[in-house]
């Protein structure tokens, strides 16, 4: 098995990095081959889980829990890269860099102060939304006020200007019988006056017959004369 001894590691660190190293066991665990030549493996994937439990993981604890096996990688820091396939990496856990182990540490567990402080910032971020949804609800309301107002003038504006209409039409209506009224009295009485003989026209025809009969009456006597 190649791999490293230090005795400066954490246990668990130390024999999963051996673990991982191991060739005889890259078909049940290994490294994830780095798209970049140049540059080793920065993550690792467990292939055959019913083998690693049976075969691996008795050589890095007592137990073959498996879900004892991922509280230590999360107290340790390692990711899940997939969801698809159990592959894990770590940024100080890489392959043929052993020297970089040293930064992998186990998480410091938070002190009833830290709780307390994170319960804290909790509140506030609720009360914070609290007084945004407050702030949200008022304005909510003033724009729906705005809009009923609105609508109420616009519909007073409709029933002003159909009114307007309806007056204008009726006026119109009115002086348009008026006009047809004035029009059929007039045409009457012309009717009328047309079948009576004017006085004037009486007065004037009959001294014009007179006149006329003198003048035959004198021109008949100068002829005899």
């Amino acid at each position: 098995m190649r791999g490293v001894r230090n005795g400066a590691l954490p246990p668990f660190v130390n024999k999963l990095y051996n673990v991982v190293c191991n060739k005889e066991t890259d078909f049940i665990i290994s490294w994830v081959p780095n798209l970049d030549v140049l540059d080793g493996a920065k993550s690792f994937a467990i292939w055959n889980i019913d083998e690693f439990i049976n075969n691996v993981l008795p050589l890095m604890s007592k137990s073959k829990n498996f879900d004892s096996f991922i509280t230590q990688l999360n107290n340790y820091g390692f990711k899940k890269m997939s969801w698809d396939c159990r592959e894990y990496a770590h940024e100080w856990f890489q392959e043929g860099k052993p020297h970089l182990l040293k930064n992998v540490k186990r998480r410091r567990k938070q002190t009833v102060s830290e709780l307390e402080k994170l319960h804290r910032e909790i509140k506030k971020i609720e009360s914070s939304s609290k007084e945004q949804d407050n702030e949200l609800n008022v304005f909510k309301a003033y724009v729906d006020n705005t809009i009923s107002n609105q609508k109420r003038i616009l519909q007073t504006m409709a029933r002003a200007i159909k009114s307007t209409i309806d007056h204008h039409n009726q006026v119109r209506k009115m002086h348009g019988v008026e006009n047809n009224n004035d029009a059929t009295q007039h045409l009457t009485l012309v009717g009328q006056q047309g079948h009576k003989p004017s006085v004037l026209g009486e007065s004037s025809f009959a001294p014009t017959c007179e006149i006329q009969a003198e003048d035959k009456s004198a021109k008949n006597t100068t002829e005899n004369n």
